[in-house]
């Protein structure tokens, strides 16, 4: 690999160590809701997937078994931990290092150094 090579890769991972810190660091403010129970519940998760609030509608405390109830605020979180995590892999799918995406280079770090691949020794 040549020094200009080098450089671009290292201009791409410190881009991409700062857009990750900013992602990481966004406001308290920064929030993703998902339902359940045709809006009986809704929970709301911070930009680590952190819970920060459940809300059960005053019908559905009255109205919905507490087994079902339990789904429901189970099924909202998973939803809005899902729309979390659907930021985090967006905001990695669209940082690059090398010409390729961080998404791909997590998902297979080989990829990312071509002829770096040692083959394992066996015991």
């Amino acid at each position: 690999m040549n020094p200009d090579s080098l450089s671009a890769i290292r201009r791409d991972i410190a881009a991409a160590m700062e857009s990750a810190a900013d992602f990481v660091e966004r406001p308290a403010g920064e929030q993703y809701q998902g339902a359940a129970g045709d809006g009986a519940v809704i929970a709301t998760v911070g930009v680590g997937g952190q819970l920060l609030d459940v809300r059960i509608t005053p019908q559905a405390r009255r109205a919905v078994d507490n087994l079902t109830l339990g789904e429901h605020v189970r099924d909202a979180i998973r939803a809005a931990e899902a729309e979390a995590e659907q930021a985090r892999t967006a905001l990695l799918g669209s940082l690059t290092i090398g010409g390729r995406s961080v998404a791909e280079i997590l998902a297979n770090p080989g990829a990312a150094m071509p002829g770096t691949d040692r083959p394992r020794r066996q015991r």
